[in-house]
């Protein structure tokens, strides 16, 4: 399976024209890089040294540091506190290119901005705090968000929700926004969780990994053959155009509702450092190329290659424009 060169190139000249919208929920990810040489007096743990910090784009941030990466502009729902870290957020996303105008943050002095916080020591994590409360949205709110949403369809070329379980999506949410989506006939894809699996119905695609669709049919998916059974029966239950079910190192497997055919890709990595985040690449690239033309297949192919790239590096991270062709054309993915 590759890819046509010539269409790669006259694919990749349409992404700047591309507007998406993302909906999810709004993550800050914080990184606190050292080193260990010693174990505390106080308790057998080690004692990190930080020699260095940063804070990034998470959750359905990172959807959107992904599209910016490859040139494809968005606009982002999602919700947020009243605090510096909700300051923090709207600078980030300013910097991935996001006016105002492109901003739909619901701001709320009961809901701090989530913050999760990675301490990592030669190359490895230590352990992860999360700063987070779960607190679903009101009737306003959610109502407000639909209003707006409604209207942000008719600049946008397609729509990602990014399901991240912390409390900015519920049943009547979910429905309202892809039944708004349909109507205007955009494209759209899901990242799912499994509580609210079966609630995305008719969808283009759906692009859990292994463990979520295994936890959302209440069975283990392991041979070629289980996944692709997975994958036929997810798509018929929610209708979907498509059904993709990513399988770390085994790559993923693409199911086509209209062709009635499966793939099984397999992983371009050629070191796993850190899987974080790369759900996130699957999905932006998947959607950004199938919404500028490019078939269900070479879509899947290309988010496979830029899936490879991003697990290469630490942390969660993106794939250039630049770094996606250099890795086609060194696996020869490209004819």
């Amino acid at each position: 399976m590759k890819i046509s060169k010539n269409n790669f190139y006259k694919t990749i000249e349409k992404l700047s024209k591309i507007k998406i919208l993302v909906v999810g929920d709004a993550v800050l990810d914080e990184y606190l890089f050292g080193e260990v040489n010693r174990i505390s007096p106080e308790a057998p743990v080690p004692v990190v040294l930080v020699k260095e910090d940063k804070i990034t784009l998470g959750g359905a941030g990172n959807v959107i540091k992904n599209l910016s990466s490859i040139r494809v502009k968005s606009q982002f729902y999602a919700k947020c506190g009243v605090d510096l870290k909700a300051e923090k957020l709207k600078s980030l996303l300013h910097e991935e290119g996001l006016g105002i105008h492109d901003l739909h943050l619901t701001e709320s002095k009961e809901f701090p901005t989530i913050l999760k916080t990675r301490v990592i020591a030669s190359h490895q994590q230590i352990c992860r705090i999360d700063r987070e409360k779960v607190i679903p949205l009101s009737p306003k709110e959610q109502k407000q968000i639909l209003e707006r949403y409604a209207k942000s369809l008719d600049e946008c070329d397609g729509v990602i929700l990014s399901d991240y379980d912390k409390g900015f999506f519920n049943e009547k949410l979910i429905v309202d926004l892809i039944s708004l989506a349909k109507k205007k006939k955009k494209f759209i894809s899901v990242d799912p969780q499994v509580r609210h699996f079966f609630l995305y119905k008719g969808i283009s695609i759906m692009t859990p990994n292994h463990h979520e669709a295994g936890g959302a049919l209440g069975r283990k998916l392991i041979t070629d053959e289980e996944v692709a059974k997975a994958a036929i029966e997810i798509s018929k239950k929610l209708s979907t155009e498509s059904m993709m079910i990513t399988r770390g190192e085994k790559g993923m497997t693409l199911y086509s509702s209209k062709l009635k055919k499966i793939y099984h890709i397999p992983t371009v990595a050629k070191e796993v450092y850190d899987v974080t985040g790369a759900g996130d690449t699957v999905i932006s690239l998947y959607s950004a190329f199938r919404t500028a033309g490019m078939s269900e297949l070479e879509s899947t192919l290309l988010a496979n290659v830029g899936a490879g790239v991003v697990v290469e590096k630490l942390g969660a991270s993106t794939v250039s424009l630049e770094e996606l062709e250099q890795a086609l054309i060194e696996r020869k993915l490209l004819e």
